[in-house]
């Protein structure tokens, strides 16, 4: 059941009309029920344009709706969302060792030619995440996660070759990867010359089944071998042997202090005999650098896909921790403040739907002011409209209706008041809509008094002088 406003600018016009018939002097009493009309009609106009979707009683609602559901959206796609990943591994990394790891995680693998062109996968998005060696130049924008897959320096020089005699000749892999990288970093903190001719053929030292035809034969003016490899594989074995066999031998490719500059390289203490046994490849213990494969994501990545990619490189059998099973007050703090932050959202989403809230009220002000002005110009219009002790007849006749209109027009102002409170749920939170009624009620009560004192007759007072007499 809902008011109609139409009813009360029907009921306002009939009592404008009966105005100007029986009481066509009370100027006063005309322009209020002009006032009620007005408001009546401005609380319909307010009707209609609540109806509108986007109206303001509806943002609240709106807003909250629109809050929670980001809210559960957001964690759906950041904690819960397995989706599906793709990445971009280059030529020469797209071995059987590598690979397993994402077909474990039953990841699409997109192979590219290079490096770099698997970094641009992942910069337009083809692709996201790229798997790529450290010391290869990246994007500020673009996010780098250390693996634990490793990769090892192998610098060797001829042996044969004059100590007094620069080395201007490098052997190495593919133009602007990884080990033709890490290279020209490691001879800038040499201070090697900067005209050093670099030969990219470690592929073509040890042919492949498919090429066994081909014999690559190692040029005589190759000075020295820098390369960063995985040196479990059976390949590159055959090519350090190679080198070895062609007058080479492995050196440390030590550079001190500058291994902080570089960030991605860290000291390994290469044992005798760790790269192969028989024969024995180092000959003597050996201090080189470890090189880690990375991924390169976007930054804007997730959080749920950030956690799978972490899960990959975890062994399949996992050694036993009390760490991992004892709730300690580390474990205790990241709870509380994972509740602390899940609580601050909901509690800002609360705060924004009561500010919103408050907007519509503060709207509304206008119009309740308005409403309590009429009641108080009623007021003020019937205080001195007495009935009692009234002997003029006609007079007695005219307040008792000036009283009951006013009386009628208070009713109209007390409904209207219900009107904007009906189509706008939320002003029932505010006590201005309820002062409006409550001031309605008892003005018309005091109005009801007046018109009873009709029924009492008061006897004219006699003068003393009479009573004496008798």
């Amino acid at each position: 059941m809902n008011l109609k406003i139409e009813g009360i600018i029907e009921g306002a016009e009939r009592i404008r009309q009966k105005i100007a018939v029986e009481l066509p002097t009370h100027s006063g009493l005309a322009g209020a029920v002009e006032e009620v009309n007005k408001a009546a009609l401005e609380a319909k106009k307010v009707a209609l344009e609540g109806k509108r979707f986007f109206s303001l009683h509806r943002l609240p609602a709106l807003f909250l709706a629109f809050a929670l559901l980001a809210f559960l959206f957001w964690a759906y796609w950041n904690f819960f969302l397995d989706r599906s990943i793709t990445v971009a591994i280059p030529r020469q990394d797209h071995r059987e060792e590598n690979l397993r790891y994402f077909r474990k995680a039953k990841m699409a693998i997109q192979q590219v030619e290079t490096s770099s062109q698997a970094v641009l996968a992942v910069t337009t998005g083809k692709a996201d995440v790229a798997f790529i060696q450290a010391g290869i130049p990246v994007q500020d924008q673009l996010r780098v996660l250390q693996t634990p897959i490793l990769e090892y320096v192998i610098w060797m020089t001829r042996l044969s070759r004059p100590i007094d005699k620069p080395i201007f000749n490098v052997l190495t892999s593919i133009k602007n990867e990884g080990s033709h990288d890490v290279a020209k970093d490691f001879f800038r903190k040499w201070k090697f010359p900067s005209d050093i001719v670099f030969h990219h053929d470690w592929d073509k030292v040890v042919a492949s089944p498919s090429e066994s035809d081909s014999k690559y034969t190692i040029p005589q003016e190759i000075d020295a071998v820098f390369v960063v490899v995985n040196i479990t594989d059976e390949k590159n074995m055959e090519t350090i042997q190679a080198f070895l066999d062609a007058g080479f031998v492995m050196q440390s490719p030590y550079i001190g202090a500058h291994t902080n500059k570089l960030r991605y390289t860290e000291e390994f203490l290469m044992p005798r005999g760790y790269i192969r046994q028989a024969p024995t490849i180092p000959v003597q213990e050996l201090l080189t650098y470890s090189v880690p494969n990375v991924l390169v994501t976007k930054t804007d990545i997730s959080d749920s896909t950030l956690a799978k990619l972490s899960r990959i490189f975890e062994s399949d059998t996992r050694r036993i921790q009390p760490s991992d099973f004892a709730f300690d007050s580390k474990d205790a703090s990241e709870v509380f403040q994972g509740l602390d932050a899940f609580l601050g959202i909901l509690i800002n989403i609360i705060l924004g739907f009561i500010a919103l809230l408050g907007l519509e009220m503060w709207v509304y002000r206008k119009r309740f002011h308005e409403l309590n002005s009429l009641v108080s110009l009623l007021s003020m219009l019937q205080s001195n409209k007495d009935i009692l002790g009234e002997t003029d007849p006609n007079r007695r006749s005219e307040n008792l209706q000036y009283l009951s209109t006013v009386s009628d027009l208070l009713s109209m102002i007390s409904a209207i008041n219900g009107f904007y409170t009906q189509e706008k749920s939320s002003l029932l939170f505010n006590n201005q809509s309820e002062v409006i009624h409550q001031r309605c009620d008892n003005l018309k009560l005091n109005i009801q008094l007046k018109i009873l004192h009709a029924g009492i007759h008061l006897e004219p007072r006699k003068a003393p002088g009479s009573i004496a007499t008798q």
